[in-house]
């Protein structure tokens, strides 16, 4: 057969394609187990940052030995939506994962509460894919250090109770400065956390009076 024939040509590029198709999936498979063990350790290192937890080593057993000792995991279902929901068990801080839309994709983050959810502890990022050198720093201390006892205004709107940005009070505890430069990247996370507030304060209502289907307390009613 000739090289310049259309069966050749064909037949050559399946060839090929099968080849790098079966090597790139056994890569991937054979470094899966490998790629979820990653996964679980930058999430306990978030979990610890978000805590504020000590961690005596670096490795993957000494973040999850710490959590264990630290903090109690639930999950909670609200509106067909599983939260994942921890509590640390000598401040009873309660922390769960938000998720939202940022300017370009997905930011997913831990947010931990007072016991009393009049307060924000504190937020860490998980993941975000936001613009480098702009709303990528989002994930930077210096921003996520300032929501450290942010007052979560409960009787204001829903999309004013935390404030992301320029406030006709500059000095409200509800408020945080914007990342200069990623106005709508600020604007995206004040917008879904408020959001996130909301449904999580439900969601633990709910089942709370669900027959005590989490060991989670609710301090304050919902109206």
């Amino acid at each position: 057969m000739k090289k310049t024939s259309p069966l050749y040509v064909i037949g050559f590029m399946m060839i090929i394609s099968l080849v790098f198709g079966t090597a790139i999936s056994s890569v991937h498979y054979a470094t899966l187990d490998i790629l979820k063990k990653n996964e679980r350790l930058l999430k306990n290192r978030v979990i610890c940052r978000a805590f504020n937890l000590k961690v005596s080593g670096e490795t993957a057993d000494d973040y999850q030995k710490t959590i264990d000792e630290n903090i109690t995991f639930d999950q909670i279902t609200y509106k067909g939506r599983t939260w994942d929901v921890y509590r640390q068990k000598d401040t009873g801080n309660i922390g769960f994962v938000f998720s939202g839309t940022g300017f370009w994709d997905r930011i997913t983050g831990i947010m931990v509460l007072s016991p009393d959810f009049s307060k924000v502890v504190n937020i860490q990022i998980l993941d975000q894919k936001e613009t480098p050198g702009l709303g990528a720093r989002i994930k930077d201390p210096w921003f996520t250090n300032q929501f450290k006892g942010v007052t979560i205004e409960w009787s204001k709107p829903v999309d004013k109770r935390i404030i992301v940005g320029a406030s006709p009070d500059p000095n409200a505890k509800n408020r945080v400065d914007a990342i200069t430069g990623a106005t709508q990247t600020s604007l995206a996370l004040m917008r879904f956390l408020n959001s996130e507030l909301e449904l999580f304060r439900k969601a633990i209502k709910e089942t709370k009076e669900s027959k005590g289907k989490t060991t989670l307390e609710m301090p304050f009613t919902i109206e």
